[in-house]
């Protein structure tokens, strides 16, 4: 969701792990650990103490712990940084200083340590959401609580002159919601309900409504269908013949309250709805080819979007669990500890991978449907998990 939420729905989900998996050696578990000096690493460590910690446990937001993770993730991520593989500023010119020898080094005196997953569980992390909260929506609804009075609950709305939400192209929503932040789009009440929220808050609602089963809005229609149908000819290209087209970025018509379609191509044909193409379209239209337009699309049955339906934090992190080990304990050495790491480390560096900003397609294509929530939850549960 940071892109929009267009194309989850074909998105396999994969075996998730906090991984770089073109970086380290695909062998079998156990044979990937690289040889090195724990004692000339400890010397190496010195430019590490200060984000890091002494003992590889360190106290900034954002940094990772390295005591007791795995030697062969250790290099492996070493050497990604100083390829340039991973970006990160501050570490650039501390890993150029590297040579081969002191990244194994390296690696191999932070794993000696006792390990980060037996250190105190922080107050922030032990109050997190459970792992087994059953309503993957339940964040998002509170963010949507204030849209309900008028679109309802779930995206469907009986309430005249009010669009519904269910079933709509999520891209399409999303602009939608950046228009009226930005104010190119005019209703002082609905920029008044987004100026607080964020991209991140745009894409879980709109994903959360384009998840939602649409139904047909049970409100009047002024004008005739059956003479409607013969003036959207103009519209099938964008919108489809029965309104539920496949463009993400075009709204979907199909079922939508008439006195709503009819208010909306009004506001193209006067400009106080800015767009020129729409506009082009309507200008000729008299009020009775718009009240017809509205009842036709009104009439017509509106489908539901193919969207895979978000996944339960238990069920997150049963995949996680698949590369790195129950509760993130780390079995395969290829793959880093997640137990008891630092909460807002993993929260960014899912972000980053959430957004495209750290390579590695299995984890970008894992972490492309989290919403904001999911991945504040599935950090919290790791980092207050602790290793046998």
């Amino acid at each position: 969701m940071r892109r929009t939420a267009l194309g989850i729905a074909a998105l396999g989900i994969a075996v998730f792990g906090l991984t770089l998996m073109g970086s380290i050696h695909r062998g079998a578990a156990g044979d990937t650990t690289p040889g090195g000096d724990a004692q000339a690493g400890k010397a190496a460590a010195a430019a590490c103490t200060e984000c890091h910690g002494a003992k590889g446990i360190g106290s900034i937001e954002g940094v990772p712990n390295l005591a007791g993770q795995h030697a062969a993730y250790l290099a492996a991520a070493l050497k990604a940084y100083k390829s340039g593989d991973r970006q990160d500023e501050s570490m650039i010119d501390i890993v150029a200083k590297l040579s081969d020898t002191d990244v194994v080094n390296l690696a191999a005196y932070f794993a000696s340590l006792p390990p980060f997953a037996q250190a105190k569980i922080l107050a922030k992390d032990a109050a997190a959401v459970p792992v087994d909260e059953a309503d993957p929506f339940a964040a998002v609804k509170e963010a949507t609580a204030d849209c309900a009075l008028c679109h309802g609950d779930d995206g469907n709305t009986d309430t005249p002159g009010m669009p519904g939400l269910a079933g709509q192209h999520a891209p399409y929503l999303i602009l939608t919601l950046q228009a009226y932040r930005d104010a190119t789009r005019g209703d002082e009440t609905m920029q008044a309900l987004v100026a607080d929220l964020s991209e991140s808050d745009f894409e879980d609602m709109a994903y959360y409504y384009a998840a939602m089963t649409p139904r047909r809005a049970e409100t009047p229609a002024v004008g005739d269908a059956v003479a409607g149908l013969a003036v959207t000819a103009q519209c099938v290209n964008c919108h489809g013949e029965d309104g539920n087209n496949k463009d993400p970025k075009t709204p979907r018509l199909s079922g939508l309250d008439a006195e709503y379609l009819a208010t909306t191509i009004a506001a193209y044909k006067d400009g106080s709805r800015a767009h020129d193409v729409m506009r082009d379209a309507v200008l000729a239209m008299r009020q009775s080819d718009v009240q017809d337009m509205a009842a036709y699309y009104a009439g017509q049955e509106p489908k539901a979007l193919s969207i895979r339906k978000p996944l339960t934090t238990a069920e997150w992190v049963e995949r996680c669990d698949r590369c790195h080990g129950q509760g993130g304990a780390g079995d395969d050495p290829r793959f880093p500890i997640l137990a008891g790491q630092a909460g807002p480390y993993l929260a960014k560096t899912l972000k980053l991978y959430h957004a495209g900003d750290r390579a590695n397609s299995m984890m970008q294509a894992m972490s492309f449907p989290m919403g904001k929530s999911d991945i504040q939850k599935l950090a919290a549960y790791y980092a207050r998990q602790r290793t046998p």
